[in-house]
């Protein structure tokens, strides 16, 4: 029987990060507001929890982050069926998907600020083409930047995309009163289901703005698309500006003046308000951030292409830069 390990990463100033080789998760972290270890994230307190765990809370989904439609896809000429766990859809890989397995610790290659995670994902796996080999390196830098490498190599041509599925509160009950600012100017307008039409609209002038900051609650409450309104809230994918010179994104608590910066790059950034939240949590209790690529690309020919074909290596960074305002 595989056994749960966990990983503590720290730094000089303070933070630490913990790392659980189930589902590559980041479990914990834990960063100083007012010299006094302030948890960042949404979790639960025993690692155990995260083994039933249906939220996704601080994983690495894959192969295909997001939603499939129909749970399957064309490559090839061939027709490929997915494994379905969300209604007729393939949601962050499928049931058995990536955040569901233990990971192995690679203890070589990992030292007091970094830890390397190895998967090998079957040709069949989920119903997806070849014979994967995934790894995660988590690093913690000394100025308080969590930085998450992807790499990945293929046998067979199959879809990747993969993602880090964080809850972040940074430190406050819920993440309503954050403040949050995207780069984006544009994103994939969707259906009911969250599967995306094709159609990639601006923000401009609509509640999905967030190219100013603005407070997720006021601007959540206040939005009159029926896709926002309670009890449902933001699970879009806004399509990142690839010459951008900032950050993706910039998450802030004015309560515990702390600010995370999202840098990556990715194509695209899901932002998730947490209305799904239950049992030991709570609606809202904190917004995900997921750095990723387009939606349904794999089915939609015009989205960024999600395609690795052998001999090419996949290769994804998404970094958290934690500091005080």
């Amino acid at each position: 029987m595989k056994q749960l390990h966990s990983y503590l990463l720290s730094n000089e100033q303070g933070m630490r990060v913990e790392i659980l080789n189930f589902g590559a998760r980041v479990k914990s972290i834990l960063f100083p507001v007012n010299d006094i270890p302030t948890e960042m994230t949404v979790g639960y307190e025993h690692n155990d929890s995260y083994l039933a765990d249906t939220f996704y809370l601080g994983a690495s989904c894959g192969r295909v982050a997001n939603r499939i439609s129909d749970a399957s896809f064309e490559l090839n000429g061939e027709r490929y069926r997915l494994s379905a766990n969300d209604g007729k859809n393939c949601l962050h890989g499928g049931v058995d998907n990536f955040a569901q397995r233990f990971w192995q610790i690679d203890f070589a290659q990992s030292t007091k600020t970094s830890v390397t995670l190895t998967l090998h994902s079957a040709d069949g796996d989920q119903g997806f083409p070849g014979n994967v080999v995934m790894q995660v390196r988590y690093h913690l830098s000394s100025d308080n930047r969590l930085t998450i490498n992807y790499s990945a190599r293929t046998d067979k041509a199959t879809p990747l995309n993969m993602t880090n599925h964080c809850y972040f509160n940074l430190g406050e009950q819920n993440c309503l009163a954050l403040e949050l600012q995207i780069n984006a100017a544009n994103y994939l307008a969707r259906n009911a289901q969250g599967i995306p039409s094709g159609e990639i609209v601006a923000v401009a002038n609509s509640d999905l703005c967030f190219t100013a900051p603005n407070q997720l609650g006021q601007r959540q409450y206040a939005a009159q698309h029926p896709q926002l309104k309670a009890p449902l809230g933001y699970d879009h994918c806004y399509v990142l500006e690839q010459q951008q010179s900032g950050p993706a994104a910039v998450l802030s608590s004015l309560q515990n003046k702390v600010k995370m910066s999202v840098s990556t790059d990715q194509a695209a950034l899901q932002l998730y308000t947490g209305a799904f939240l239950d049992g030991p949590f709570t609606a809202y209790q904190g917004v995900c951030l997921e750095a990723q690529n387009y939606t349904d690309a794999v089915n939609i020919p015009h989205f960024a292409n999600s395609i690795v074909m052998p001999g090419e290596q996949y290769n994804k960074v998404i970094s958290y830069h934690f500091e005080n305002i």
